[in-house]
């Protein structure tokens, strides 16, 4: 019997390609967690509402970028989705990954539960493997 423990991770992401950087991130995580026995699952989902309907699966962590199209591909914004997912389950975790700059949204995200704004960009992206560890380690020491 193993006592390997894991994290669930959802990314709500509708650039493909961004949608790549975050799970290079993710697996560069996960090698680093396999001496602790931890493995980081994720998966990926294009649009809120297609996350929505494995949200019964209890993600402990979400990635969620601010604009983002629903099935209808009309434009959602994370303050919705925010609300949606903590309505579901106050535990989740939401890192809102974005590219829109406005200090009152963020402000408002971080307000809404957001545990951290993080922006699409090289600086700030390289902020988000040591942050997604830091999160990792307070999950387990709960």
């Amino acid at each position: 019997m193993s006592d390997k423990k894991e994290v669930k991770i959802f990314i709500i992401e509708d650039d493909f390609i961004f949608i790549e950087i975050l799970v290079n991130i993710l697996e560069s995580i996960n090698s680093e967690f396999k001496y602790k026995n931890l493995k980081l699952l994720y998966q990926t989902f294009y649009s809120a509402k297609e996350a929505e309907f494995e949200f019964s699966q209890n993600p402990d962590i979400v990635l969620l970028d601010y604009f983002i199209m629903d099935d209808e591909l009309r434009a959602d914004t994370g303050t919705k989705v925010i609300k949606d997912i903590k309505e579901k389950n106050l535990n989740i975790d939401v890192i809102i990954v974005s590219g829109q700059e406005s200090p009152v949204i963020k402000q408002q995200l971080l307000s809404d539960g957001a545990y951290a704004y993080i922006s699409k960009d090289e600086k700030s992206l390289s902020q988000l493997k040591p942050l997604l560890i830091k999160l990792i380690n307070e999950r387990l020491e709960r």
